[in-house]
């Protein structure tokens, strides 16, 4: 299944966080070098619970702290993707700045770790199974 699919499948709407009474800290504020970054993982079977329990009790973490902000994380609901897939977005302060926390992240004792561990059983995403594009915000769109 292609993005074309996934965003008919899942609604564009449902990539939109709700904002009201989450203020950005100052230094968190979205600027004109700011991009979001949206990911799709097709994951093999079975491997749904063990990856959203991953990112819930620790990938998050590792995330912010590699300078990556978590905009929302999402599972569609619907057949043939319920199940096999997890969307999310991530927010970076400019392109050069996701390059450099996500190879920060690649390096990430902890992450490197963790994988290890949490995929001693196999791979929770399949091969050539993940998706990432990079957007910039409209002039008309809420500073998320």
């Amino acid at each position: 299944m292609d993005r074309r699919d996934l965003m008919k499948a899942f609604g564009m709407a449902a990539m939109i966080p709700m904002t009201a009474g989450h203020e950005l800290l100052a230094e968190d504020a979205a600027t004109d070098e700011t991009v979001y970054e949206l990911r799709i993982y097709h994951l093999n079977e079975g491997k749904q619970p063990l990856i959203l329990d991953r990112f819930r009790k620790k990938e998050t973490e590792i995330f912010a702290r590699c300078g990556m902000h978590g905009v929302g994380y999402w599972v569609p609901t619907d057949p043939p993707l319920a199940g096999q897939t997890i969307v999310y977005m991530l927010r970076h302060k400019s392109r050069a700045a996701a390059t450099e926390s996500w190879a920060k992240f690649g390096a990430d004792p902890d992450w490197i770790a963790l994988k290890a561990e949490s995929e001693k059983d196999g791979p929770f995403v399949k091969d050539g199974g993940h998706e990432s594009t990079f957007l910039r915000l409209t002039d008309f769109s809420p500073k998320v």
